[in-house]
């Protein structure tokens, strides 16, 4: 299983979150900045680089505004609900 850690600290918009995780991703430049297309490219599969199984942690979450939570929540919510088509998971410390 491929581990991919980020760090969170100093994210201030959703657009950080992406800059962070598509390289790791192997994402071409055309990936869209958006949930549907985080979806489409980790549990449909043929767009990355890194297919599943992996694992994504994000460190730091508890210096985020309260709107980075929210986002990242929505992130977690695309994981928990699409998790009998890929092996593929998302935390975060602290948790949510």
């Amino acid at each position: 299983m491929k581990q991919i850690e980020l760090d969170g600290s100093g994210w201030q918009e959703p657009n950080d979150f992406y800059d962070a995780l598509l390289p790791q991703l192997g994402a071409p430049a055309w990936h869209g900045r958006n949930l549907d297309a985080l979806q489409d490219s980790i549990f449909v599969g043929d767009i990355n680089t890194v297919e599943p199984p992996i694992h994504i942690s994000v460190a730091a979450i508890d210096t985020l505004p309260q709107t980075m939570r929210e986002f990242l929540g929505r992130v977690q919510a695309v994981f928990s609900e699409n998790a009998d088509k890929a092996d593929a998971t998302i935390s975060f410390s602290p948790p949510l």
